[in-house]
């Protein structure tokens, strides 16, 4: 497994987030310790990239739901192929006040201790 020391900030955000079921704004917030949605938008290239990977190789899976936390309230797993399109819509990472769907970002059915260097 990967060194706690030699993850980089953004990968151990988001293992934090996904062990709390977070919806992704919540990730950006947490991430870049700001309230401020514009500020948020500076981090969705590199933590898009970071879930797309993390997806294909099986760590972390999308829920997509009415309310937060899908996986226990509304919702369901956001299929594989579908990722892309989910993490490029805007509307995914926002807070809004009656969203029409949460997307939460969750552990997936690998151990983080199959987690290698380069990954």
């Amino acid at each position: 497994m990967k060194e706690w020391s030699k993850w980089t900030e953004d990968e151990y955000c988001l293992l934090i987030n996904c062990r709390e079921l977070s919806p992704l704004w919540a990730l950006l917030a947490d991430r870049t310790q700001s309230s401020d949605p514009e500020v948020w938008a500076t981090k969705i290239p590199a933590f898009t990239e970071l879930i797309e990977r993390w997806a294909r190789l099986k760590f972390v899976q999308l829920y997509a739901g009415l309310e937060w936390p899908p996986p226990h309230v509304s919702g369901q797993k956001v299929p594989d192929d579908d990722v892309p399109a989910v993490l490029s819509d805007p509307e995914s990472w926002q807070c809004l006040d009656n969203p029409t769907r949460v997307i939460t970002v969750s552990l997936s059915e690998r151990d983080f201790s199959e987690l290698e260097e380069g990954m």
